[in-house]
């Protein structure tokens, strides 16, 4: 733990902090003696999870309130750490938009592509050059088992995650050889509120298993240092393979069309 502490402190920077993945990182990152710096929309949420873990760890928390979608909010989140030194930063904070993809809202779609994608690769950019400069750190980026494959109805958020995995494999080997480390954790289903407020969608219809956060949490942190990119769920790893070694992407691309349509309450 105390070795933990020494790469990647003196503080994690966890976007989306306040539910689900964000959440359960700043657990278990408490309980390594990290830091940390909790960063979503709900402050509430946020005091709650730092007064808990404070008293729980004796670790300093900060909490900032802050909607990443607005003007200037990289620019603020950057001024509200620079007395900091963060050495892991996971840039959690996400959104999904499911369904026909013409059918959905523009501008909906158009946040996606901004939150998903824009926002992880700016934090990476602005907190990976301190640690680059420093030759210790970490980020820890989130795609998902969508990402690995192009997904009907889920098409726009599998292409960001899709992003994701391309530029945190990339970046784990930019910036070996400054001694930080990226790794890429790829979930799939998790029961997170992300996922409770998808009722529309029957996941029951689909081969997946849905996972709770403490495991999938804890695979990432393991493979920080370790692996380009980690996969939580045998299942999940066994449709990965498959998708790279035995069956064609085309196919992939049906299959998956078909059972997320399968899936769907309200059908299109």
């Amino acid at each position: 733990m105390k070795q933990f502490k020494e790469k990647y402190g003196d503080y994690a920077l966890i976007t989306g902090a306040s539910s689900g993945i964000g959440k359960e990182f700043a657990k278990q990152l408490a309980a390594k003696g990290l830091n940390l710096v909790l960063v979503a929309r709900r402050k509430n949420k946020l005091d709650e999870l730092a007064s808990e873990l404070k008293k729980q760890h004796q670790i300093k928390v900060k909490t900032i309130e802050l909607d990443l979608l607005n003007d200037k909010a990289i620019e603020r989140l950057v001024y509200e750490t620079k007395d900091l030194t963060i050495g892991l930063v996971i840039p959690n904070a996400g959104m999904e938009v499911h369904g026909d993809f013409v059918k959905n809202n523009y501008e909906a779609e158009s946040k996606v592509v901004q939150l998903n994608t824009l926002i992880p690769m700016q934090l990476a950019h602005i907190y990976g050059a301190k640690m680059v400069k420093r030759k210790k750190g970490g980020i820890i980026f989130i795609s998902s088992t969508f990402g690995h494959q192009s997904v009907p109805y889920f098409a726009n958020y599998a292409a960001t995650k899709a992003y994701i995995l391309s530029i945190g494999q990339a970046l784990n080997y930019e910036f070996k050889k400054s001694g930080v480390d990226a790794t890429v954790l790829s979930p799939g289903l998790t029961k997170t509120e992300m996922v409770d407020g998808m009722k529309d969608m029957d996941f029951g219809k689909m081969p997946i298993v849905e996972m709770k956060v403490e495991p999938v949490v804890k695979k990432a942190i393991n493979a920080l240092g370790k692996k380009q990119a980690t996969i939580p769920g045998g299942r999940n790893i066994f449709m990965d393979v498959m998708g790279k070694f035995t069956t064609p992407r085309w196919m992939l691309t049906n299959m998956f069309g078909f059972l997320v349509h399968r899936a769907m309450v309200n059908k299109y």
